[in-house]
């Protein structure tokens, strides 16, 4: 039973329930827009040199973020003043550049060239690491 000095229809229950339900359509569409955000695009790839070619480089490395072109991706290097190279390394080599990217050392590379099987995937297969101080 209402209470006689409210006028009808603006009970406390009601009020909230009409709020609720203005707020709803603001809401649907702050979900949608979300829903259609693009992730973070990870860094351009450096313009490779010929498959089979020596790659000597002196930079910083961290994890591959994304989706890499070929499963053997796992690492981003970056060279200063120098765009993005994709390394790939067997498990030995591995563990240095993960350490290095943890701790965010500099790291000394060695390594070839490589293509995967999509157009403009091209990577270092690194055959030598080395950390700097």
């Amino acid at each position: 039973m209402e209470n006689a000095s409210t006028p009808e229809g603006l009970t406390r229950k009601n009020v909230t329930m009409r709020l609720r339900r203005q707020s709803f359509p603001f809401l649907a569409i702050a979900v949608a827009l979300a829903g259609c955000a693009e992730p973070k695009k990870p860094a351009a790839a450096e313009r490779a040199s010929l498959a089979g070619s020596h790659f000597d480089g002196i930079g910083r490395v961290t994890l591959h973020a994304g989706q890499p072109c070929t499963s053997q991706i796992m690492f981003d290097f970056r060279r200063t003043g120098s765009s993005t190279v994709w390394l790939a390394a067997p498990i030995g080599e591995s563990k240095i550049l993960t350490e290095a990217a943890e701790r965010k050392r500099r790291v000394h590379i060695s390594g070839k060239w490589r293509r995967g099987r999509e157009k403009g995937c091209s990577y270092v297969d690194v055959t030598e690491v080395n950390l700097l101080k």
